[in-house]
């Protein structure tokens, strides 16, 4: 049996061996009994050309894979620590020779005591705890957002509970969709981890990853999500994320502009954008800075220019750095950049808060060059820069010449109004019908949630919610409840608990491919009291699912 791109899919018992060298990456399956583990020769398990002789010798007994180092240099490093004898090695386990990165794997191991699935809203509090944990350390966090081939959601799960780290987290994100949540592991390294581990039991998955392709939870959550859809819409089996900007929210949003604080900006933006000046645009995160760049763009005479995004959190490798700020030293002439591909339209720096210093220095260099080209400069901030300016952790000049004219954008719960046709719009957008048919209870509850993420999480909260609708009317329970305690009240109390409910069928029936009977044992109620719950959320079973 194959896995799809040619290569054999792993027996249940097998082990394997992601591999990344250069610019090539591949999977390599350990054989039974005792090898040379990385070498130049044909009988190393992985062929690295350049090496003088095999380094290391691999153990696999069909229930522990072991190393141990037989030469001294280079050295073999497993997680950062440099190998002095023999270990044994774990799913997930980070090696390293010479500039050969690779991450152990295992098809099949015992189930880890108390593992489990997650729910949606746990899995988002995890991934909020995760982001926050791999900024400190510096380290990649990566989301991968599964579809299921039509009756496999259990086996998928069954899959990637006995397999994954005990660190990595998985979740269902609806009947068909699976979310999985990989700490300390790359996009591609996720990406050969998830294909060899789940084989042909999914369809397609798309995967993201932090720092590099988004910064904020909800950012990792719709970078993935838009994979996903680039991988089913070209029938790959997974893909990375889109090219697209991350502050290019859609066309059917800009600009649903309802309420009075939102056409205040919009009619200052439409006084600035005639100017050369420098728009500085504040605000939380995602609050929808991007939407309001754009229309600064779209009503300035630059509109016919072109239009460049640079997200400023992303260039943290020198790959990156260059390829937007051109190589140390000043681009050459006759070459170019991506800031310098701004000329004669309009140049945002999203987040430039998160501008690491070096590239503040270079890019100063370029807005030079861009001086007197017609460029439109717009950065966005969710922290003050003059703060940061008084610290020492942004540039002074850079800090100034932003400063042109600052427009603060008030966060999503302060302009309520917008709440609702954005809400509509992004459901369109999902794919749900015209109109939108929203229940009374999910009216109230767009309008009461606070929406700390702001517009990006009112969109990924759409979208899901015309996943779990089905075609049918969106309800209270399709959409998230604020995390609140006891003494918040009885009322909101009751939709918390709702909705950790509503997340416990959706899972205990994608656990059960969706079969009644099965999805109520496990949640250890009759299958009469589950069709009722079934009614009460909403919850439908899939296309072509029959109900048993």
């Amino acid at each position: 049996m194959t896995d799809g791109n040619g290569g054999r899919r792993p027996a249940d018992d097998q082990a394997f061996v992601a591999v990344r060298h250069g610019a090539r990456s591949w999977v390599v399956d350990l054989p039974r009994g005792e090898a040379p583990f990385a070498g130049p020769d044909e009988d190393a398990v992985v062929r690295i050309e350049g090496q003088a002789r095999a380094q290391g010798l691999v153990r696999w007994d069909g229930d522990h894979v072991t190393l141990e180092r037989t030469a001294k240099s280079p050295p073999i490093y497993v997680n950062g620590k440099r190998l002095a004898g023999r270990a044994i090695l774990r799913p997930g386990d980070e090696l390293s020779v010479g500039d050969a990165r690779m991450v152990v794997g295992l098809a099949s191991q015992p189930h880890q005591s108390g593992r489990r699935a997650l729910t949606h809203q746990e899995f988002r509090e995890r991934l909020a705890e995760e982001l926050a944990r791999a900024a400190r350390r510096g380290r990649p966090t990566s989301l991968v957002m599964v579809h299921a081939a039509s009756g496999d959601g259990g086996r998928v799960i069954e899959a990637a509970l006995a397999a994954f780290r005990a660190g990595d987290v998985l979740a269902t994100y609806a009947h068909d969709e699976l979310e999985l949540l990989f700490p300390d592991t790359s996009a591609i390294d996720a990406g050969a981890v998830v294909t060899r581990v789940l084989g042909d039991a999914f369809v397609a998955a798309g995967v993201a990853a932090a720092p590099l392709d988004a910064d904020t939870p909800e950012r990792l959550m719709r970078a993935a999500r838009l994979a996903l859809g680039a991988a089913r819409a070209s029938g790959a089996t997974i893909a990375g994320p889109s090219t697209r900007s991350p502050a290019d929210v859609g066309p059917f949003v800009a600009p649903i502009a309802r309420d009075p604080a939102t056409l205040a900006i919009v009619e200052r933006l439409g006084a600035l954008a005639v100017s050369d000046t420098p728009i500085l645009l504040t605000g939380e995160a995602s609050s929808g800075k991007g939407v309001f760049a754009r229309i600064l763009h779209d009503r300035s005479p630059r509109a016919e220019g072109p239009y460049v995004v640079l997200r400023c959190a992303s260039l943290v490798d020198q790959d990156r750095i260059a390829a937007a700020l051109g190589p140390r030293g000043g681009v050459p002439e006759g070459a170019t950049c991506a800031v310098l591909g701004a000329r004669g339209g309009t140049l945002v720096l999203d987040e430039v808060c998160e501008l690491p210093p070096d590239p503040q220095e270079r890019l100063l260099d370029l807005l030079d060059q861009l001086d007197g080209s017609g460029t439109r400069l717009v950065a966005t901030t969710h922290l003050d820069l003059d703060g940061l300016a008084r610290r020492g952790a942004f540039s002074e000049p850079l800090r100034a010449l932003l400063r042109g004219a600052v427009v603060e954008i008030p966060p999503l719960r302060e302009r309520p109004e917008d709440i609702v046709p954005l809400a509509e719009g992004f459901a369109q957008g999902a794919g749900a019908p015209a109109p939108v048919r929203l229940s009374p209870g999910a009216l109230a509850r767009l309008r009461s949630h606070p929406w700390p993420g702001n517009v990006l999480e009112l969109r990924n909260a759409m979208e899901r919610a015309v996943r779990l609708a089905n075609g049918g009317e969106i309800l209270a329970e399709h959409l998230p409840s604020d995390s609140l305690p006891m003494a918040s009240g009885e009322g909101r109390l009751r939709e918390h608990v709702d909705s950790i409910e509503r997340d416990a069928i959706v899972k205990a029936l994608a656990d059960s491919n969706h079969n009644q009977t099965h999805a109520a044992r496990r949640l250890g109620i009759s299958r009469r009291a589950l069709i009722y719950k079934m009614e009460k959320y909403g919850l439908k079973a899939p296309p072509g699912t029959a109900r048993r």
